[in-house]
């Protein structure tokens, strides 16, 4: 059931499983900070986007070395989370920020409203200064309309924020990208590119489903950490009939998934970007990937064994590695 072949200098390793197998295929996914498929439900990624910018107001940085000074001289303090202060951090530093980051601290301005809390009150002004305060969410909300202007595309501000929807709570992502790259890596083989064919995705989400485990979710893939009431609403393979307007440059054969999230923890920790989309699990991965070194173990076994030639020994055995 594996084939592989070589692109560049690492391995490519084409995942199956076999449907007919109970213990073989998707057990849950798993809402996680940086997904697999590197495309996040919360900001529309492409290439163009990874530009990063530190043009924001000076006042900006002051804001967010204030809060941080406070939160440090007052152990205490209990507000905000790990990503606010994060984001804190940078301001203060006067580093870089991504159009992602970015679209948090914009997204930020719902906070507006709490603003004048003082520190020693509670967290609201706090944390509204700690993501840049006036200057900083509003240098954010016309930084992003700049950004979507200069690339031209219109609809780009309701798409980071369509997802995170307050009423709807809803959150769409690729599950599963048909033919494309994903790195992995191993002790014994380094880094290597795993890739998922469209059949075998249709397999599994076919299987995913007849197994009824559609609802089954965990966060950063911590098996004590299964969540409840959040469910799967929508899940479709994009083909001929059915096109993403959020993720338009799929290609054909991945698999894009919706979520209910009515769990409160789950989403406030969605919206403050903790996680920002869906990481399969399942057995297969790590049993394929072991079947993998075996296979090129015994490759090699067999060519030292059946050839003579040292230089055309040292060719096999890069092409088995996937070495140029």
């Amino acid at each position: 059931m594996i084939k592989f072949h070589f692109e560049e200098e690492l391995p490519v390793l084409y995942l199956d499983f076999n449907e007919e197998l109970e213990d073989e295929g998707m057990e849950r996914l798993s809402f996680v900070d940086k997904p697999a498929t590197e495309m996040n439900w919360r900001v529309f990624e492409r290439q163009e986007f990874q530009e990063s910018y530190r043009d924001y107001p000076k006042s900006a940085s002051e804001n967010a070395c204030r809060a941080i000074k406070y939160r440090d001289n007052n152990p205490k303090v209990d507000c905000g989370t790990r990503v606010g202060w994060t984001r804190a951090q940078q301001l203060c530093n006067n580093r870089p920020l991504s159009v992602e980051t970015i679209a948090r601290m914009a997204s930020f301005k719902r906070h507006q409203q709490h603003k004048d809390v003082p520190y020693d009150e509670g967290c609201g002004g706090l944390m509204y200064d700690a993501w840049g305060g006036d200057t900083g969410v509003d240098w954010a909300i016309r930084k992003l309309q700049q950004i979507n202007n200069q690339l031209r595309m219109l609809g780009f501000e309701k798409q980071i924020f369509q997802e995170i929807n307050e009423e709807k709570r809803m959150v769409t992502a690729p599950v599963m990208l048909a033919e494309t790259k994903i790195l992995r890596y191993s002790p014994d083989l380094g880094k290597y590119y795993v890739k998922f064919s469209k059949d075998t995705i249709m397999k599994m989400m076919k299987k995913y489903f007849k197994e009824n485990k559609i609802h089954n979710i965990n966060t950063d893939h911590d098996e004590n950490a299964v969540k409840d009431d959040v469910y799967m609403i929508e899940s479709y393979i994009v083909d001929d009939r059915n096109q993403s307007k959020l993720y338009p440059d799929l290609p054909d054969g991945s698999w894009v998934a919706t979520y209910l999230v009515e769990n409160d923890d789950v989403w406030e920790k969605i919206k403050e970007g903790e996680y920002n989309g869906f990481s399969l699990e399942g057995y297969f991965i790590e049993k394929y990937e072991d079947e993998m070194v075996d296979n090129m173990l015994l490759e090699i076994q067999s060519t030292l064994k059946d050839y003579v030639d040292e230089t055309l020994i040292e060719e096999r055995i890069k092409r088995i590695l996937g070495m140029k």
